[in-house]
C-alpha cells in the first residue's frame, strides 16, 4: 500500500510530531511504501531525528514552483503524476487547501483512500465554516466542502469532545468519523534508560511566547508551596520573559534554588531523560489542539498538570484519574494543582501510569488501528 501524507511546508520540529510520525510507522513498521511531501526546509543531512528516532522516514522535498492562486503548482503536479499509484493520501486541517487537493486526488483516483487529520481547536469546529470574507467566494467554497465530504474516505479528530462536536455538526458523515489521540513514538522511546522518579515538576515549551503563557508561573510564585521539590523549565527564554522573571524572583528568593529554566534541549534521548526523572509534568498554556508533550510525559509515568482549555487534557488524564485539572490561568488554582499531583505522584506508581498510556497513546498501536480502519472506509 502506499501512504502519502502532505504537509505545504516541511519543518525539523515536525518530523517528531504527527506529521512526521504518521508516515513514519506506516512505513517502517506497518509495510507501507510511505512518503511525507511538501516543501523541505532543512538539510536532511544535517537534523539528527532522521538518523535516530525517524530513521527511515522518507521524505519527498517538492521544488519550489510558485503558486496558482492560493494552491502549491508543485504538489498540483505531484498530484496529476503520482495521484493513480497513491493508495491513501492523508491531508491535514479542513482548509480551503485541503478541500482543492482532496478533490483533485478523488477524480485523479477515485478508488484512493482521502484520510483527513482534523488536528484542530475544538472551537474551530463550527457548523458553518468561513473559508473567504467574500460572500460568493465562500459560497463556492461551502459548495466544494459538501462535495469534499462526501468523497473523503475517513477522518479523525484528536479529542472525544471535538468528535461530539464533529457528529453534531456535520450531519451524514458519522460512519466516516473516529476518534483517535496524538501518540508518543514509543519504539524510540523504548531505547531511553529507565530512571528513578525524583521530586521534580518539569514542563516542555517556548518559555515566554504569549500562547506558552508560562507568565502564569510568575503570578503563582506567591501560592506556591514546594517544600523539597523543584520545578524544571525546558525550552527557549525569551529576554523579555528573563527580565519579568528576575524582577519577580527578587521579590520571592526563597524561591530561587528551587525553579529552574534550563534552556533548550534539543537532542531528543537528552530530552526523554530529563522526562524520565520527572514525577510532575505541567503545561501552562491558554489552549493546546493536542499537547504532545502531555503524552511523552505520561509514557515515563509523569503526573499531568492541565486545564479544560486544553481540548485532550480530559482525555489524556481519564478525566483526572491520571493528572490534576486547574482553573484556566488562575495562578491560585494552578498552585494549588501542583501540590495535588505532588501528592498523586505518592500513590499512583509508575507503572500504573505507563500502563494507561500504552493503551491508548502509543503510535505503534494507533497506527496498526488507523491503517485497519481505512482499508476498511
Amino acid at each position: 500500500m502506499r501512504w502519502v501524507t502532505y504537509l505545504p511546508e516541511i519543518h525539523p520540529l515536525h518530523l517528531t510530531k504527527d506529521v512526521g510520525l504518521i508516515p513514519y510507522f506506516m512505513g517502517v513498521h506497518q509495510g507501507c511504501e510511505s512518503t511525507l511531501v511538501g516543501k523541505v526546509q532543512f538539510d536532511p543531512e544535517k537534523v539528527s531525528a532522521l538518523k535516530s528516532e525517524v530513521a527511515g522516514l522518507q521524505l519527498h522535498p517538492l521544488p519550489e514552483k510558485g503558486n496558482m492562486g492560493f494552491l502549491d503548482k508543485a504538489f498540483l503536479e505531484y498530484i496529476d503524476t503520482h495521484g493513480k499509484s497513491i493508495d491513501v493520501l492523508n491531508l491535514y486541517h479542513l482548509s480551503r487547501h485541503t478541500l482543492i487537493y482532496g478533490l483533485k486526488y478523488k477524480r485523479k483516483n477515485p478508488n484512493g483512500k482521502l484520510y483527513l487529520k482534523m488536528d484542530a481547536y475544538n472551537q474551530h469546529l463550527l457548523p458553518v465554516r468561513i473559508y473567504s470574507k467574500n460572500p460568493l467566494k465562500n459560497a463556492f467554497f461551502q459548495i466544494l466542502e459538501r462535495r469534499f465530504l462526501k468523497r473523503v474516505n475517513w477522518i479523525t479528530v484528536e479529542n472525544q469532545e471535538g468528535l461530539r462536536l464533529m457528529k453534531a455538526n456535520f450531519k451524514g458523515i458519522e460512519k466516516k468519523l473516529a476518534y483517535m489521540p496524538n501518540g508518543c513514538n514509543d519504539v524510540f522511546m523504548k531505547s531511553i534508560p529507565s530512571a528513578n522518579r525524583e521530586k521534580v515538576i518539569l514542563s516542555v515549551g517556548r518559555v515566554g511566547g504569549t500562547d506558552k503563557n508560562y507568565d502564569l508561573l510568575i503570578r503563582a510564585l506567591p501560592f506556591l508551596r514546594l517544600g523539597d521539590w523543584k520545578i524544571k523549565v525546558i525550552g527557549p527564554v525569551e529576554p523579555a520573559f528573563a527580565s519579568r522573571w528576575e524582577k519577580a524572583i527578587v521579590q520571592h528568593p526563597e524561591l530561587a534554588d528551587y525553579i529552574e529554566f534550563c534552556g533548550a534541549i534539543y537532542d531528543r534521548q537528552e530530552l526523554y531523560r530529563a522526562y524520565s526523572r520527572a514525577s510532575v509534568f505541567f503545561l501552562p498554556s491558554r489552549f493546546e489542539s493536542f499537547g504532545i508533550s502531555f503524552v511523552e510525559a505520561q509514557y515515563f509515568g509523569a503526573i499531568l498538570v492541565g486545564h479544560k482549555g486544553m481540548s485532550a487534557f480530559p482525555d489524556i488524564v481519564a478525566n483526572g484519574k491520571f493528572g490534576v485539572f486547574y482553573e484556566d490561568n488562575d495562578p491560585h488554582a494552578f498552585a494549588q494543582s501542583l501540590s495535588e499531583a505532588m501528592s498523586m505522584s505518592e500513590s499512583l506508581t509508575r507503572d500504573e501510569i505507563a500502563t494507561y498510556n500504552k493503551a491508548y497513546f502509543h503510535w505503534s498501536q494507533l497506527t496498526e488501528k488507523l491503517l485497519n480502519d481505512i482499508k476498511h472506509a
